[in-house]
């Protein structure tokens, strides 16, 4: 199914037990303009709770050039643009996952700091358009906004609790689905065929 924003901002409004619909996301009516207020950080930190598979992305990562201030690593790594979340950094000579960190450098810049080199990083990437969501992202999404938005447009703390509930329960259950789809194979599970 595809969704669009005006779709999104009805649900969160539904959710909200509000009954009057929009129909577009550029209205200039309260619902709509307290609704675009907090798309971008709902949509963001959505993203952030749960590794979701229709925004897991790689990338070679390009180095600075630069010696990481935390003695600990010996590359520094430009952090990707369109990076919500790093969540492993994998070595191309042995496939194994290596450890690193998010950090500031000496000129503020967001950079990753690791000992691979070269270095590929698995992140969930900023999608901006809302027909590449998956459903439970997007239901997800729905509650999380109205969450945000119910102070501001219901003045109801118990709605707003309520659609914090329904969201954390979401979560869950998204973990569950997204699971299920693909499947690697873990060394680690497999050494005791090798033992055998």
């Amino acid at each position: 199914m595809n969704y669009t924003k005006a779709k999104i901002f009805n649900i969160a409004l539904k959710n909200l037990r509000v009954s009057i619909s929009i129909q577009n996301s550029n209205q200039s009516d309260k619902n709509t303009i307290i609704l675009n207020e907090y798309y971008d950080i709902a949509k963001e930190q959505v993203l952030k709770d749960f590794d979701w598979n229709f925004a897991s992305s790689y990338r070679e990562l390009t180095l600075t050039g630069n010696i990481p201030m935390n003695p600990k690593f010996l590359y520094e790594y430009d952090y990707p643009n369109d990076c919500i979340f790093a969540h492993e950094l994998i070595s191309y000579m042995d496939e194994d996952i290596s450890e690193f960190e998010v950090a500031a450098n000496s000129s503020g810049q967001k950079v990753i700091n690791a000992n691979i080199t070269p270095a590929v990083l698995r992140y969930t990437k900023a999608v901006e358009n809302e027909i590449f969501f998956s459903t439970e992202f997007t239901m997800a999404l729905c509650w999380y906004l109205a969450f945000l938005a119910a102070p501001a447009i219901t003045g109801n703390r118990s709605i707003q609790s309520d659609c914090l509930n329904v969201y954390t329960s979401i979560i869950a259950k998204a973990k569950s689905i997204n699971a299920s789809e693909g499947y690697i194979k873990n060394k680690d599970n497999c050494s005791w065929i090798d033992i055998r």
